[in-house]
């Protein structure tokens, strides 16, 4: 009898479980139709989400080239110029620095006469390597004329420099002068050098020093040291004064500063010894000339020149 209630029992508590399983059971996950547009979805073992896997876009954008390095084949422009021309047309490789050596003029100069800021320039841009009023001298024409005269036993060689110069009030400037000895004559280099005055050397070449200060009286003959033509003959260099620059060819140019007057003009070609200038002190403390000597624009030694 005892047995018979157990299994009863039992079957009782089985029934009860089942019943609890049925009420408390969890409802299935909802699911949603793909629209036409997006297509219809598939599954796979490999990819159970129905949706094909992700494959990104193909790159379609180029490869990076890092631009061509045009430093490395800038080349400056050094080519002749007429340094006897007013204006300048800037050409491709040309720099304020390399316009100025070619003209002989100071970087300084060529900025404030074009006002030229930070070095800024432009193909094609005209500069002014002249300072205002001056008149290139594109119609001059030159005759030189020698003429010995025997003077007490000695002869006097005189040379008489006749420059016309057509400007647009067709004045006519006529310069004479004589040549003047001032010790003997070197030759190097191609080229006849002598000393540009008589007198003591007041400062040697070296240091600070771009030249030769040579020392003597006001209004003491200052020569030109080697045949050629002057170039530049005016006050606009600071410590120079009243200057001369005589170029002898397209390596060597003299400079002769401080000065008292100025007998020559610009585009006028000179003889080795021919007068050009008197000496005084201007921008200087004390009566001198002061002479230097370039070679490619660069300062050299005068003594390694000249006849000392």
């Amino acid at each position: 009898m005892l047995k018979k209630n157990v299994i009863r029992s039992g079957w009782c508590l089985l029934g009860l479980a089942l019943s609890a399983c049925t009420l408390f059971k969890q409802p299935a996950a909802p699911t949603e139709t793909g629209s036409s547009e997006a297509g219809t979805a598939t599954t796979s073992a490999d990819n159970p989400y129905g949706s094909a896997p992700y494959t990104p876009p193909a790159n379609t954008a180029p490869a990076y080239t890092p631009n061509a390095d045009t430093s490395a084949g800038y080349v400056g422009n050094y080519s002749p110029v007429d340094i006897n021309a007013a204006t300048h047309t800037v050409q491709r490789g040309d720099t304020v620095f390399n316009i100025s050596k070619r003209y002989q003029i100071t970087q300084d100069n060529l900025r404030s006469w074009n006002n030229i800021i930070d070095n800024n320039i432009k193909l094609g841009q005209i500069l002014r390597v002249k300072p205002a009023g001056y008149v290139a001298p594109a119609g001059s024409k030159n005759t030189t004329t020698t003429v010995t005269t025997p003077v007490n036993t000695s002869s006097v060689t005189t040379t008489t420099n006749t420059t016309t110069t057509t400007t647009p009030s067709s004045s006519t400037t006529v310069s004479t002068s004589k040549t003047v000895s001032t010790g003997g004559v070197r030759s190097v280099s191609g080229i006849e050098w002598q000393r540009p005055t008589a007198g003591s050397i007041l400062q040697s070449y070296g240091g600070s020093s771009k030249g030769i200060d040579y020392g003597g009286s006001a209004g003491q003959s200052v020569v030109a040291a080697a045949s050629g033509k002057v170039v530049y003959a005016g006050n606009g260099l600071r410590g120079y004064g009243n200057l001369i620059i005589v170029q002898h060819n397209q390596t060597y140019l003299t400079a002769y500063g401080n000065n008292q007057s100025i007998l020559v003009k610009e585009g006028q070609q000179v003889k080795r010894g021919q007068q050009i200038a008197t000496m005084g002190n201007t921008d200087a403390k004390r009566t001198q000339l002061h002479f230097e000597l370039r070679e490619n624009g660069q300062p050299q030694d005068p003594s390694r020149f000249l006849p000392m």
